[in-house]
């Protein structure tokens, strides 16, 4: 197994602090193959700072497109949703994957998962516009309540429980990296009371 080169000169993969550009929302109706690329760029430029999205750290190149074509082929087959977040040279700065519960009486049911976002563009105008797009996914495809796991105590976790999603379970040894154990919450939200939450005042004033 091999690792993609490192690209010093990507600005896709890699942006730069000081020169942001605005960002835009975009469901994937096709996951082709050059935007599995740029996603699993993104991907590991996020897993050299932090192993909270699964990975210990960066993936090997051929394991991690074998991960970006089966999402594909769910997003294909409609049981996947696959949201990028787009400068306006097309630089892919975060992701966001839904998907819907198959079994008939959780289909209202939506997960979150594999959530992240390039360090140089986290900010809550970035999450705002993110969920907002993710609640109109989910209102379309009736989708009623959202539902996610995260490592206890990071960033995130905290970002998500500000979002008003509730803890309803942990679990002590959620994540193994690199020989620690790391505890794990799993949060729900009702869609239409995390709708009211981001249109009400904003969230920290």
């Amino acid at each position: 197994m091999m690792f993609e080169p490192h690209r010093t000169s990507d600005k896709k993969a890699r942006p730069l602090s000081g020169l942001l550009q605005p960002i835009r929302c975009e469901w994937q109706e096709q996951f082709d193959s050059i935007t599995q690329a740029e996603v699993l760029r993104l991907m590991n430029h996020v897993l050299e700072r932090e192993d909270t999205i699964g990975f210990p750290g960066p993936v090997a190149w051929d394991e991690g497109m074998r991960l970006m074509e089966s999402t594909a082929q769910a997003v294909a087959a409609g049981e996947k949703h696959v949201l990028l977040f787009r400068t306006d040279d097309q630089a892919i700065v975060g992701h966001v994957l839904l998907s819907r519960r198959t079994l008939p009486n959780c289909r209202h049911i939506g997960e979150i998962a594999r959530t992240f976002v390039h360090p140089d563009y986290r900010g809550l105008s970035v999450v705002r516009s993110g969920l907002r797009a993710v609640l109109d996914r989910a209102e379309a495809i009736g989708i009623d309540v959202l539902q996610l796991d995260v490592r206890a105590g990071t960033r995130i976790a905290r970002l998500w429980e500000a979002l008003g999603f509730r803890v309803i379970g942990e679990m002590e040894d959620y994540a193994r990296v690199i020989g620690q154990r790391f505890a794990g919450y799993f949060m729900y939200q009702h869609v239409a009371v995390l709708r009211a939450r981001l249109d009400g005042p904003r969230i920290g004033a």
